[in-house]
């Protein structure tokens, strides 16, 4: 008997450590990752928004060696020409499961962010100053930011991320600072002084179906003139976080109407349930599109995962058939998702519409059906 009952322990042993096994297996990690341009540019690349497509930007991004004062060694050099009143200058780069992303993993991103400046604190510039008005940004994107001809204006290269403008930030990159170094602003020398910041975005970033993130780093620019610096080292540290936070839907923030487009005729409303302009269905009901981020799929996931509710003045609540939702070309991090209008609706007017990831709901925007 003793025999028997000293087997069960063992066998419950076993159990209870593969079970445990298991479940670290499935935990997602903190991930780090070090890059010091000591040892050239670890996959960092560089580009530009807000800029226009001239030699006037004097753009220049290159692995270079450190000024004398800073020591020996490299860093990434990058400088550019403000013409636009809100040039940002930045470095990107892509980590995925080889470095330990989990696809669809929410994170807090935390970077420390070693760079030199040759600004002094407290000068005076066209536009502003050149220090405090040059603004050093950090964070991340499901989706890899580019910069997009024709996507700013004036005419110039804008990007498929939000980034902010100059003191504002955005989903993809917050502020850190400015690029001041802290020096007095007078006639002597102005060498490049090493600056250290530590900075945590203030987006949780969800990492896509394919198990990527992509790094940002950048300076916005309110000062009219040359800006310069070395990056010397970005070290990041992305901690796992759940819940995922909700979906967010795309809305005017003055009218509180959500972002809505009539799958065929493109116009925002207001939506009737039945169109005769639609000739792609037999059924003729009005399909709508609605734009949300924070709306990733998982891998293997299917439209069951989303769903689209509208609730009325009388508090009645709708589920509305979902029909399709996907990544927008160029902005990955945004899934437009579309969905029929059913008889119930005919003539409701203004409607509150919301969408939801597995069960977790966004915000709601306001939309008119006749």
């Amino acid at each position: 008997m003793r025999m028997f009952y000293r087997l069960l322990y063992v066998i419950g042993f076993v159990i209870l450590a593969t079970l445990s096994s298991a479940a670290r297996a499935q935990s997602p990690f903190p991930v780090s990752a070090s890059f010091d341009f000591r040892n050239g540019a670890l996959g960092w690349q560089a580009g530009c928004a807000s800029c226009a497509p001239t030699d006037r930007v004097k753009l220049l991004a290159e692995i270079r060696s450190l000024p004398p004062e800073l020591g020996n060694g490299t860093g990434f050099y990058i400088q550019g020409f403000n013409y636009s009143d809100g040039l940002f200058m930045y470095l990107k780069r892509r980590l995925n499961s080889a470095d330990g992303i989990v696809a669809g993993q929410t994170y807090r991103i935390n970077f420390t962010i070693v760079f030199a400046s040759a600004v002094p604190t407290g000068c005076f510039g066209v536009g502003g100053s050149p220090g405090d008005n040059v603004y050093l940004k950090a964070g991340a994107s499901p989706a890899e930011p580019l910069s997009l001809l024709g996507a700013s204006s004036p005419p110039g290269f804008g990007m498929n991320v939000d980034y902010g403008a100059q003191s504002q930030g955005g989903i993809a990159a917050s502020v850190t600072g400015t690029i001041g170094n802290g020096t007095p602003c007078d006639l002597g020398p102005k060498p490049y002084i090493s600056i250290q910041r530590t900075h945590q975005h203030t987006t949780l970033v969800n990492a896509n179906s394919r198990g990527e993130i992509w790094l940002l780093v950048g300076t916005a620019s309110g000062f009219e003139g040359e800006t310069n610096l070395y990056y010397q080292r970005i070290d990041v540290m992305l901690e796992p976080v759940s819940p995922p936070p909700p979906p967010h839907l795309f809305t005017n923030t003055t009218t509180g109407r959500a972002i809505a487009l009539d799958l065929v005729t493109l116009t925002n409303g207001p939506f009737p349930v039945i169109s005769q302009q639609n000739f792609f269905s037999t059924d003729r009901r009005t399909r709508f599109t609605l734009f949300a981020y924070n709306l990733e799929l998982k891998a293997g996931e299917d439209l069951s995962a989303i769903t689209v509710q509208a609730e009325d003045s009388q508090h009645r609540i709708y589920m509305l058939p979902v029909e399709a939702a996907g990544e927008i070309p160029n902005f990955a991090w945004i899934t437009q998702v579309t969905a029929k209008l059913p008889d119930e609706l005919r003539g409701a007017g203004d409607v509150w519409v919301s969408v939801s990831l597995r069960g977790v709901a966004s915000n709601q925007g306001l939309i008119r059906i006749n």
